[in-house]
């Protein structure tokens, strides 16, 4: 006696092969639905993938571009500020023989003759645009040329 079972053996034989099949068909299924869904995720994720890498190759080549251009703006800024500055407070006050603008210093070459020295000296103090780095004022020189450096504040 194999079983305690009142049925035949074909019918348990049978019972059985229906149960592996059922399984075998829900393995199958479950499987499928498994690779459907893990092919999804891998798809979303590649795109997403993809979408970063352009945008944060848009933002580092914008940043540089910015960068590049703020430097350019700064630099070119400083000189020009520092000629509007002068030519505002202190430019009309007599004839220079040059006036050189360099970032924040302006070099100034004048006659003593042709410009009022001490007024030019009360100008750029009342302006308060500007400090005094440098007066060199010679009278023995034949051309009588002076000099005055001002630093931007």
């Amino acid at each position: 006696m194999k079983c305690l079972f009142f049925l035949p053996d074909w019918y348990l034989k049978k019972i059985k092969v229906k149960k592996i099949k059922f399984l075998k068909i829900f393995i199958i299924i479950f499987f499928t639905m498994d690779l459907m869904l893990v092919d999804m995720i891998m798809l979303n994720k590649n795109s997403i993938r993809d979408i970063n890498e352009k945008i944060n190759e848009k933002t580092i080549s914008l940043k540089a571009e910015h960068d590049e251009k703020r430097k350019l703006y700064n630099k070119n800024n400083q000189t020009l500020d520092s000629f509007f500055k002068f030519e505002e407070s202190i430019y009309e006050t007599g004839k220079f023989k040059s006036v050189c603008v360099e970032n924040k210093s302006v070099d100034i070459k004048f006659n003593l003759e042709q410009v009022d020295f001490i007024a030019l000296i009360k100008k750029v103090e009342n302006s308060n645009k500007f400090n005094i780095k440098y007066v060199h004022v010679s009278c023995n020189n034949k051309d009588n040329l002076s000099q005055i450096t001002l630093q931007q504040k």
